[in-house]
């Protein structure tokens, strides 16, 4: 199954997710996500992003063609990150989450919430694309390795922390 599959068979689950009030389907609120690493939750986050797969694309295209070709590769599985508050005494969330980025550690639990229970986590089974749907896209067990975190501090506002991640594999809808 190709990558444009993949984001077909996701995008369905997502938006059977989608609340519907009096007949009209409104979108999912962004203020029940959370971030956690297992059971987990990481304080003072307030945003989070998943690039999602990409894949290898490469022109194939030869002189006196007069559309271009193209062959594809490998996929990536993106990148994620997050951001919020500055809470250092957050031992299991933040603290957890800087020590991973020290020692290149592989995080299978970490969850990214839409709502309060749905989320998307590195795969941990190679038979089926997410434990939601049954078939589709062969997957393996996959990871993310924290790349980056970053502290600020401002005198007239709130200290912040970000943190960017690398997805080995695939992140999948819970």
């Amino acid at each position: 199954m190709g990558a444009h599959n993949i984001h077909s068979a996701a995008f369905f689950y997502a938006r059977s997710k989608l609340i519907k009030k009096k007949d009209k389907t409104m979108a999912i609120v962004g203020k029940d996500g959370k971030v956690s690493l297992g059971a987990d939750t990481v304080v003072g986050m307030g945003t989070w992003s998943l690039d999602g797969i990409q894949v290898e694309e490469f022109d194939a295209s030869a002189f006196g063609d007069t559309w271009k070709k193209f062959e594809y590769g490998m996929k990536d599985g993106g990148t994620i990150s997050f951001n919020g508050h500055y809470e250092p005494t957050d031992t299991t969330g933040q603290q957890a989450l800087q020590q991973a980025n020290l020692y290149n550690s592989d995080l299978t639990n970490i969850r990214l919430f839409v709502d309060n229970t749905s989320y998307w986590e590195p795969c941990q089974t190679t038979g089926y694309f997410s434990p939601n749907l049954t078939t589709g896209a062969p997957t393996k067990l996959s990871s993310v390795t924290i790349t980056a975190f970053n502290v600020g501090m401002d005198k007239s506002g709130l200290g912040t922390i970000s943190f960017t991640g690398k997805v080995s594999g695939v992140m999948v809808l819970v």
